[in-house]
């Protein structure tokens, strides 16, 4: 019976079209869309990102000096303590927009992927388009892996056009 259903989901799977796999880490991480936003990111965070690297540097500087200050006072001590908690709240309301827009770029790029992965599954035939990783073997003849990326970039700059919007 076993042996019976594997013919028979073999045949079936011949019959609407071949199986293929593709790269997904390699296609979202050098699709035009993933370049795009990641310079979108720097330019909308960088600066703040700088600034904050910056005052980390600085507070690391002043509470190395208070430490290794035996005549340091309670209220410098205060002080530093104050600004290190106003530093890491101000750290992590920042982390918490750049996560934001990160994640939102992500949805961004599964939906391209996914929008590419249909259309090149219907120009071409596929029965199926899985992750390579998914799998624990496929013949490297069966990767789509380029047509993939060359699809997802295509797809993307349809819809950065003011038509498509």
């Amino acid at each position: 019976l076993a042996a019976c259903l594997v013919l028979l989901s073999t045949a079936v799977a011949h019959a609407e079209g071949e199986v293929v796999d593709f790269n997904l880490q390699k296609v979202a991480a050098e699709c035009d869309a993933l370049k795009v936003a990641r310079g979108a990111l720097e330019e909308k965070f960088g600066s703040q990102k700088n600034e904050l690297e910056k005052e980390r540097t600085d507070l690391e500087k002043r509470i190395k000096d208070i430490n290794n200050n035996k005549k340091a006072t309670d209220k410098q001590k205060q002080e530093v303590e104050a600004k290190n908690k106003a530093y890491a709240e101000k750290a992590q309301a920042f982390m918490r927009l750049l996560q934001a827009d990160e994640l939102r770029v992500r949805t961004d790029i599964d939906t391209v992927i996914n929008t590419a992965a249909k259309e090149l599954a219907t120009r071409k035939g596929y029965a199926m388009i899985i992750d390579s990783a998914a799998v624990p073997y496929i013949s490297p003849k069966f990767d789509v892996t380029n047509d993939m990326l060359t699809e997802a970039n295509a797809v993307w700059k349809k819809m950065m056009t003011p038509e498509s919007k």
